[in-house]
């Protein structure tokens, strides 16, 4: 054997030697001492039975669902859209502004539809509201193109048939919220949960980001800040 390797092995056994002589002072009363208790997080969670609950008695009533972060996960083509290097010279295939081009733009409604993956908790809350029976439809500040598949998309993954999704081009929910009737309103961002609170009479639920994109998404991301519930395991 290396030499090097038996002198690395060696200063590695007496190192674990030394850590368990040292734990064996040190006693279980002064690590629980210093032990912090994890910290709770800053809002109100809720979980989908909780919110079907607060629903008992009302009825019939109208949801609405975030598209981007809430009902799938899509980071990863606005990502390529970004990023890509498929163009001449190893140059963006969408240019320098791709979520402004309309060829990205058309892609993402209609060619990557397919690469939408459904979140488990916008499944969780999409089949309570329809074993309530309630209306679930779809509002997302996505740019609308001449064509679009995320709506025969949303039919082969929840089965809704027909669905309502409402592209608001970069504008604001509250009024069709307020036109389609929304009761209860899901979704990821800042956004969302302000343009429920302004409608006349909606009920915000935030759904949470993936961890992975946080870091880079999270300028209009702030669980809990106007005081509305955090769904439980929306984040996946």
């Amino acid at each position: 054997m290396d030499q090097n390797i038996i002198f690395k092995t060696a200063l590695v056994i007496i190192f674990a030697v030394f850590m368990v002589s040292f734990s064996g002072c040190t006693g279980t009363e002064e690590a629980v001492k210093t032990t912090e208790p994890p910290a709770s997080e800053p809002y109100t969670t809720v979980t989908v039975d909780d919110i079907k609950e607060s629903l008992k008695g009302k009825g019939p009533v109208t949801a609405g669902l975030d598209i981007d972060a809430t009902t799938f996960f899509t980071e990863s083509i606005y990502y390529y859209g970004l990023e890509n290097i498929d163009g001449p010279d190893g140059t963006n295939l969408y240019g320098d502004d791709p979520l402004s081009n309309p060829d990205f733009i058309y892609k993402v409604n209609n060619d990557f539809a397919g690469q939408y993956i459904p979140k488990e908790g916008a499944k969780e809350v999409i089949n309570m509201h329809l074993e309530r029976g309630d209306r679930v439809i779809f509002i997302t500040k996505k740019t609308s193109s001449e064509d679009e598949r995320i709506s025969e998309y949303i039919t082969s993954v929840f089965g809704i048939e027909d669905p309502v999704l409402i592209f608001t081009n970069e504008s604001t929910k509250t009024p069709y919220i307020n036109e389609e009737g929304v009761s209860v309103y899901y979704g990821d961002s800042d956004g969302d949960i302000t343009d429920c609170n302004d409608a006349d009479k909606c009920t915000p639920y935030r759904f949470k980001r993936n961890m992975l994109t946080v870091d880079e998404y999270d300028s209009d991301y702030n669980p809990g800040q106007y005081g509305e519930s955090v769904v439980e395991n929306s984040e996946y």
